[in-house]
């Protein structure tokens, strides 16, 4: 018979954990998000031409996020504790626009010059300096047949999606319709530019009194721009002209405005 004692086996302690290896490993994982979210943002600011017109699916692709703008978001926010002193010191911008009929004599006293950029629909398209704006808007003033419509404006972070809408729902055929403009679109900050995609739609009641309502289309519209920070886009409405013999016109101008809502000098 064996004794108890060679019987008995050796028994292992019990390995205390490393408490040096835990610690490096939580100051890497959010050094690896971190960095994924620099690599992100890198692939988001890739050149891209100066103008480009957009169409409606282009422009949804944009607003709607995407796998890796999904990705971006879940890191952002699991990062949150790391980036929030960053972003509560991060400019953010104002989008300031101006919806406005003009009459062909007014488009020729514009001074614009040669657009940027056409379209099939007879669009065009300048971008304009901080000075040029100034002077343009200051020309409009004294410009017969010049009528401001609305002035919408949007106030959001570069990189985040920006959408309001001014006017009122109205039912059409049963069916209830948002009249009025209605505006979506992403700005970012890039090298002291603003990159801006945006799109636009300006409607009204089309219907004389006493027929069935319908609604007119006066603007459609988008495109991806750079501007100058607090320069300007201006686009005429092309082809589209009321019965009046007036056209639709777009103003949007951009700026960086600090924590405190001033603008930040480019």
């Amino acid at each position: 018979m064996e004794s108890e004692a060679g019987l008995s086996e050796t028994v292992s302690p019990i390995p205390k954990p490393n408490r040096h290896h835990r610690r490096r490993f939580a100051l890497a994982v959010p050094g690896v998000l971190l960095l994924i979210v620099a690599l992100l943002f890198a692939l988001d600011s890739r050149p891209v031409p100066p103008f480009a017109w957009l169409t409606q699916a282009e422009m949804a692709r944009l607003t709607q996020p995407g796998p890796l703008t999904r990705l971006k978001d879940k890191v952002v926010i699991l990062t949150a504790p790391l980036w929030r002193h960053y972003w509560n010191r991060q400019p953010q911008i104002l989008i300031d626009s101006r919806l406005l009929t003009l009459s062909a004599a007014a488009t020729d006293q514009t001074g614009l010059g040669a657009p940027v950029a056409t379209n099939t629909n007879g669009m065009r398209a300048w971008i304009l300096s901080r000075a040029e704006m100034s002077t343009f808007l200051e020309r409009l003033k004294a410009t017969p047949d010049v009528q401001l419509l609305s002035r919408p404006r949007i106030q959001t972070a570069s990189g985040a999606k920006g959408q309001m809408f001014m006017g009122e729902t109205v039912s059409v055929a049963g069916i209830n319709t948002p009249v009025g403009v209605t505006m979506e679109l992403i700005p970012k900050i890039i090298s002291g530019s603003i990159r801006l995609s945006f799109a636009v739609t300006s409607t009204e009641m089309g219907a004389p009194s006493g027929q069935a309502a319908t609604v007119r289309t006066n603007l459609v519209l988008a495109c991806r721009v750079l501007l100058p920070n607090a320069g300007g886009l201006v686009l005429d409405g092309g082809n589209a002209r009321a019965g009046s013999g007036t056209n639709h016109w777009l103003i949007i101008s951009p700026t960086a405005v600090d924590v405190q809502g001033r603008p930040i000098k480019p």
